[in-house]
């Protein structure tokens, strides 16, 4: 597969717009939208919960370390439920660590350090959080299979997202029959970063020696004022791309630039809550 082909999917940043469902603000991929008889998602905002500062107001995250702030995110989760018809008893979370680590569920369970899950049980809500990292789900409308993923920088140079299409194909899907959704994520306008972390990431997309030129051009990585800003969701989509899936939902919303909509750990210097993303086969 050439650059050239990748340029589709390079720029298939596309607006969602916000809707307000059981008083919560929430976005929805308008790919993954088609398919609402046999799913449910939903990528969540800072907004409509009761978190108290500074992680006001909608905050998901399991990273929290006092009793209250854990109780508000398991209002927030439960609200979260109840608003799209989902069962919180049954909700899987699993303990993100920025790996490549992808596990199958087929009941409500702990799940220990990974960071994508994949299902074919319905009824199971499986919820991720961030603040910046990119969230992935990726649909079977065939096979009814479910992936959702947390793809950090190292997860994504670890290729998590391909890596969890691989597990959706052994467990009897066709890669080119899935439709997935990247969603708001840190850009690349708001993502200076070093050598070290550009080259891991040109090289989980084949990047070479030389590539640098052609990935600019495509719009991966940008130069400005002497640093690189890789685009996360797009490296993401192309890595999807390579591992055969064909339809790709891309959300243009910057998390760092919305401070106001979404939680970023890099705007804020660290000090935040999480948004998430959930999903459901129905």
């Amino acid at each position: 597969m050439t650059m050239a082909t990748f340029e589709e999917y390079v720029h298939t940043e596309n607006e969602w717009h916000l809707k307000h469902v059981g008083g919560l603000p929430l976005y929805f991929s308008p790919l993954l939208s088609r398919y609402e008889g046999d799913l449910r998602h939903a990528f969540t905002t800072r907004n409509g919960g009761s978190s108290p500062a500074p992680l006001d107001s909608f905050n998901l995250g399991r990273h929290v370390k006092t009793d209250e702030s854990r109780q508000d995110a398991m209002k927030n989760r439960r609200a979260l439920c109840e608003a799209l018809i989902l069962e919180f008893d049954r909700m899987v979370v699993p303990a993100q660590v920025h790996s490549d680590h992808v596990v199958f569920v087929t009941e409500p369970e702990v799940v220990g350090d990974v960071d994508g899950v994949v299902t074919k049980a319905k009824s199971l809500p499986l919820l991720l959080h961030f603040a910046d990292c990119v969230p992935i789900v990726i649909f079977d409308p065939r096979t009814l299979t479910l992936a959702v993923v947390h793809a950090g920088w190292r997860g994504t140079a670890q290729r998590i997202g391909a890596k969890a299409v691989e597990a959706m194909v052994k467990a009897g899907s066709n890669a080119s029959q899935l439709v997935a959704a990247i969603g708001p994520a840190i850009g690349s306008c708001c993502y200076p970063t070093g050598d070290d972390v550009v080259q891991q990431l040109q090289s989980s997309i084949g990047g070479g020696e030389g590539s640098m030129k052609r990935f600019e051009e495509n719009g991966l990585f940008v130069k400005r004022d002497g640093r690189v800003h890789p685009s996360l969701k797009a490296v993401n989509a192309v890595q999807l791309r390579l591992a055969g899936v064909e339809l790709i939902d891309v959300a243009n919303l910057c998390t760092a630039c919305n401070p106001h909509m979404f939680y970023s750990h890099r705007q804020s210097g660290g000090n935040t809550g999480r948004q998430g993303v959930i999903a459901s086969l129905v």
